[in-house]
This record gives C-alpha cells, sequence and structure tokens, in this order.
C-alpha cells in the first residue's frame, strides 16, 4: 500500500466516521413525541422538532419507543365527541385523560400554554378506549359515566407511556363524529393498521350495504372539518413547540 493510499483510505474513515456521529446525532436529537392513529395526523403535525408514531404500524409499544432524550409527549388527531353540543371541527385539549379506569393528568403548563394559543378550545378530560365506539347510546353512557367530553384510541396509550417515562403530557383533538353521530362498519373498513385508507375496502363494504352511502358521506363531511381544524392548528403547534 503507498502512502498516498493510506492517506485516502484514512481521509475516508474519518469522513464515515463523522457521516455515523453525525446520524446517530440526528437519532437522539430532543423531540416532542406526537401519538397519532393515521398518516394524514402525522403528516401535518410532522416538523423537525416533533417525532411522529402512527400507533398501529409500530412493531414495538410505545412505552419502549421512547428516548431519553424526549421531552415531551402530545396525543393529536381526531376524536369522537361524547359531550353534547361539541360540534364537528371544535378542538379538545386535554385536562386529564382516562383509559375507564385510570386518569392521568396532563402537564398543566403546557395545557396552559396551548389553551392561550388555540382559540376557541374545549378544556376537558378525553377518554381513551382500546375499539371504536359506535353508537350514540354508548357514547352518552361514557360521557356519564367518566364526564369525558371526548374520545380516541391513542390518548390512553400516549398517557400511559409519558408516565412510565415521567414526561409532560398533552393531548390536542378535534371532533369528527359529534356525540349525535355513530360510527359504521363501512367507514372502519377503510382504516388500515398502518393508519393509511384503504379505499377499495370501503368500496367493497359499500357494495354490500349500499344504504350506508349518504350517512358515509355525512361522516366524511364531519371528518373533514376536524382535519381542517387540525391544519389550521399547525402553525400554532410549532410555534408552541419551539417555547415549550
Amino acid at each position: 500500500m503507498t502512502a498516498a493510499t493510506a492517506s485516502a483510505l484514512a481521509e475516508r474513515a474519518s469522513w464515515t466516521s463523522c457521516r455515523g456521529r453525525e446520524r446517530l446525532r440526528r437519532k437522539v436529537e430532543p423531540a416532542i413525541v406526537a401519538v397519532v392513529g393515521l398518516q394524514f395526523e402525522a403528516k401535518i403535525i410532522a416538523s423537525p422538532a416533533v417525532r411522529t408514531v402512527v400507533l398501529g404500524s409500530e412493531p414495538a409499544p410505545l412505552v419502549a419507543m421512547l428516548l431519553p432524550t424526549d421531552r415531551g409527549v402530545i396525543s393529536f388527531g381526531i376524536c369522537g365527541g361524547l359531550a353534547p353540543g361539541l360540534a364537528p371541527g371544535a378542538c379538545v385539549i386535554a385536562s386529564s385523560i382516562s383509559d375507564g379506569t385510570r386518569a392521568f393528568a396532563t402537564d398543566k403548563a403546557w395545557t396552559k400554554s396551548l389553551a392561550l394559543s388555540i382559540p376557541n378550545a374545549v378544556i376537558g378530560p378525553i377518554l381513551g378506549v382500546d375499539e371504536p365506539i359506535l353508537e350514540v347510546t354508548e357514547k352518552s353512557r361514557l360521557h356519564i359515566r367518566h364526564g369525558a367530553v371526548a374520545v380516541d384510541m391513542e390518548s390512553h396509550v400516549a398517557a400511559l407511556a409519558a408516565s412510565v417515562h415521567g414526561l409532560p403530557l398533552v393531548a390536542v383533538r378535534a371532533v369528527a363524529d359529534d356525540a349525535g353521530c355513530a360510527l359504521m362498519a363501512v367507514a372502519l373498513a377503510g382504516r388500515r393498521a398502518d393508519g393509511s385508507v384503504n379505499v377499495a375496502g370501503v368500496l367493497a363494504a359499500l357494495g354490500r350495504q349500499p344504504r350506508e352511502l349518504a350517512p358515509l358521506i355525512r361522516l366524511a363531511m364531519r371528518t373533514g372539518s376536524a382535519r381542517a381544524t387540525l391544519a389550521r392548528l399547525r402553525p400554532i403547534l410549532r410555534t408552541d413547540f419551539r417555547s415549550f
């Protein structure tokens, strides 16, 4: 090996080592962890300061995915309304999160900051569940029993993981199906485990239940209102994350 070749190899090794250290540095950079259930929610909230986790698409439990450098956890996305009067598109900030048996406190200072930044947000308890709540009567029962104003399938998972790691926790949700709106199996047929939408699955389900078309359109409009709210929150949340 000539001296020139050895020098070139050393320089390349040094450069490769620097690249490796840079990749490692980026991987452990402090971040807010955003816990979502759908891909479009992840796209809305993602930023260099936010690491998104789509529940259902990851092989490991959320509690095992949090890093020592993580600064906090936010549950973000659409939700179902439980409290009468919460219209589609309404923003809900959790005052606490319950899984039905335990209540997890949200971070007071962070929650207050969000409440001051988001106009007309409703502050109240959120209930986390493992399965979709389909019936209006069940929504009413859960509202009365738990006092929750909204329900989703991610907040309780986020709350448990944040509690285990001692991280600040908040939840910001937008109402899609309100308290008077039932969910249909046709709509659920369009949700893949990775949080993406299976249009073919929805069409196949509609073929079997064509009477669900009109309710599905109404639900899509409600979900569109919730999605628009989440999009409007994006610049507000980015500013809040920088100051947190």
